[in-house]
């Protein structure tokens, strides 16, 4: 761990999402899907041509606190049952006010979505389009009252030729809050860097080495290594924790040797909550990346997976995302105990040569502390974490595991001292190509 060179406050001023104490509570968790919904599949063409991944360095494309962050150019929260178009581009007050991000190709966007200061309990799922009737059937953002939280979804994007051009949706279904999105990266046919997933692996633990982080601390792991199998990698897959903090912050990650990004975040947590999300970074030319964090938490960071022009496989991101599980409507998941979820093949669409998949793992109701640890089925648990909560609170993560061959399944494994109910709705796959 290294202190942080001097970054401008009004920088830091810019970035800082409102996070007040709060005290663990439930959320409103994921809607219940119907049995016809929860049984549903992508299905033929109901998926984006698969395609590689073009990383950039993080990216504001909206900040609904800030007219010159939105389409609109007015500073608004996101009203109760409101379906709000994002397009894939950056809003600055000067000419030309919209700077596209995403090329018009792209097929699928990686996206950190942010909800700050909700007026009440709620979730807000992100989806290629709001033009389906109705409520979306999933979720991908869970929030209480006042708090800041974030998640990263991989999501299709409209196809070309569509009058709407490339943009994604945002549905919150409850209250007025505020909604930040980061771009990380896109997919489309023209990139070259594709996914390989490894075993995965604990990078940095602070609880274990190198002590407690404080404001301005960066961390720079090592993550483009022939022992980790991701020499080469031109951008790494991670789980970053902020581990029991004492204040509010926010971590951001990016290439090492680069500025430091003049907006975005990865993660936002407050005291006394352990949060998690996923990020995907660029790496830097000496195969390092920073980690920089602005409160003080305890750190753990773990890497799943990478893409490069080394790796083997293409993604492809569902039109529309279905449920695969809800253990609400039968039995949870059992302290410490492992369950297997078959997501390639049978009806859930996802083709039998699928090698990884993207989901969106919700765990809502546990009646103790702990995480939850997604990986290969077949496989040993690895001892890392995706999904980290709090007694009765409802958390979702972005999670990308690679599928196991009994057959194309993931392992579900409950780390803590009561039961707990899980939902996981799939947002993408991976096929060789």
């Amino acid at each position: 761990m290294r202190a942080r060179p001097a970054v401008a406050l009004s920088v830091l001023t810019a970035l800082t999402l409102t996070a007040p104490v709060l005290a663990a509570a439930p959320a409103t968790a994921a809607p219940v899907a119907t049995a016809a919904t929860a049984a549903s599949g992508v299905g033929p063409g109901q998926s984006t041509t698969p395609a590689a991944f073009v990383p950039l360095n993080i990216r504001r494309l909206l900040d609904t606190r800030d007219a010159r962050e939105t389409p609109a150019g007015q500073a608004r929260p996101l009203n109760p049952g409101e379906s709000f178009d994002v397009p894939l581009s950056a809003w600055k007050s000067h000419p030309e006010r919209e700077v596209p991000v995403v090329p018009k190709e792209a097929t699928a966007v990686l996206v950190n979505v942010t909800v700050t200061n909700p007026s009440t309990d709620g979730y807000l799922t992100v989806r290629r389009d709001g033009d389906m009737p109705g409520p979306p059937a999933t979720s991908t953002l869970n929030f209480r009252a006042g708090e800041t939280i974030s998640n990263t979804i991989a999501v299709a994007v409209a196809p070309p030729g569509s009058a709407k051009g490339p943009q994604i949706n945002l549905y919150n279904n409850a209250g007025t809050t505020h909604v930040v999105v980061d771009v990380l990266g896109y997919y489309a046919p023209t990139g070259t860097d594709k996914y390989d997933a490894v075993q995965p692996t604990r990078l940095v633990d602070s609880r274990i080495s190198g002590g407690r982080l404080g404001w301005g601390s960066i961390v720079s792991p090592k993550v483009a290594t022939a022992e980790l199998g991701t020499a080469g990698a031109k951008a790494v897959v991670l789980n970053v924790t902020a581990a029991e903090p004492s204040t509010s912050g926010f971590v951001t990650a990016y290439p090492s040797g680069e500025p430091y990004p003049s907006e975005g975040s990865n993660l936002n947590y407050a005291p006394g909550r352990t949060t998690a999300n996923q990020v995907v970074v660029p790496v830097g030319a000496d195969g390092r990346i920073n980690v920089f964090n602005t409160g003080s938490t305890d750190l753990v960071v773990d890497i799943v997976g990478f893409y490069g022009p080394s790796g083997h496989n293409l993604f492809s991101a569902v039109t529309e995302q279905p449920r695969l599980l809800d253990t609400r409507y039968g039995s949870a998941l059992m302290p410490f105990a492992t369950r297997v979820l078959p997501v390639a093949g049978g009806n859930t669409g996802v083709p039998p040569t699928a090698t990884a998949a993207t989901l969106n793992v919700t765990v809502t109701g546990p009646g103790a502390g702990g995480h939850v640890d997604v990986f290969r089925a077949d496989d040993i648990r690895p001892g890392t974490s995706s999904v980290n909560f709090n007694p009765g609170q409802t958390v979702a993560n972005g999670v990308t595991s690679e599928l196991g061959d009994v057959p194309g399944a993931v392992g579900i494994y409950l780390h803590s001292a009561a039961p707990a109910q899980a939902i996981v709705d799939l947002t993408g796959f991976f096929t060789a190509g």
